[in-house]
């Protein structure tokens, strides 16, 4: 995999907090959507939870664990390997089956 170079300096600021990142031009919308949907999430459980004295690691931690959560559901879906060997076995089936008649 090529090396891509980092050219565009960016600042991020999800949490209320800013953080300065090198990004490639291409990824250029994505971290920025990225970005927002962190902010968006992190003012939901931050309204969610203004009651419960959190501090900002904790929403943001709770956000992570949304994200990943999210990230982790999408994977198994597009897992595709069950249903390939599903495939298989039945087509074996079917060759045994035509074999017999």
């Amino acid at each position: 995999m090529p090396d891509k170079t980092l050219d565009i300096q960016l600042e991020v600021i999800p949490g209320g907090r800013k953080y300065p990142v090198k990004i490639n031009a291409d990824d250029e919308e994505l971290i920025r959507e990225a970005t927002r949907q962190l902010r968006l999430k992190f003012n939901a459980y931050n309204q969610a939870f203004s009651e419960a004295d959190l501090s900002d690691k904790d929403i943001m931690a709770m956000v992570a664990i949304d994200i990943a959560t999210s990230h982790l559901r999408l994977e198994r879906n597009k897992d595709i390997v069950p249903f390939t060997m599903r495939i298989q076995q039945l087509n074996e089936k079917l060759k045994d089956y035509l074999k017999e008649q």
